[in-house]
């Protein structure tokens, strides 16, 4: 039984992690005042799969995560995470 509470937990971990990168991606987007489709025109993805980004819908691809966040001059880096 703790085998499976620790995945659950685990994965519960991994969700919240998901959760907080697509609300700083939301915020990113509206402080730079850009609806979901004048970002995708500027990346070259549809709003369709902003949106589903946006709701939780699909984890995007790298590739397209890349491409979106260059549009508006931002990238994706790999960093230590706080140690609490």
């Amino acid at each position: 039984m703790k085998n499976i509470d620790k995945y659950t937990n685990e994965e519960k971990r991994i969700m919240n992690l998901e959760y907080e990168f697509v609300t700083d991606f939301i915020k990113l987007r509206k402080n730079l005042n850009l609806s979901q489709q004048k970002l995708a025109d500027s990346s070259n993805v549809i709003r369709e799969t902003i949106a589903r980004i946006e709701n939780l819908m699909a984890s995007p691809h790298l590739n397209t995560l890349l491409k979106i966040l260059d549009s508006v001059g931002y990238t994706i880096k790999i960093v230590p995470k706080d140690r609490k």
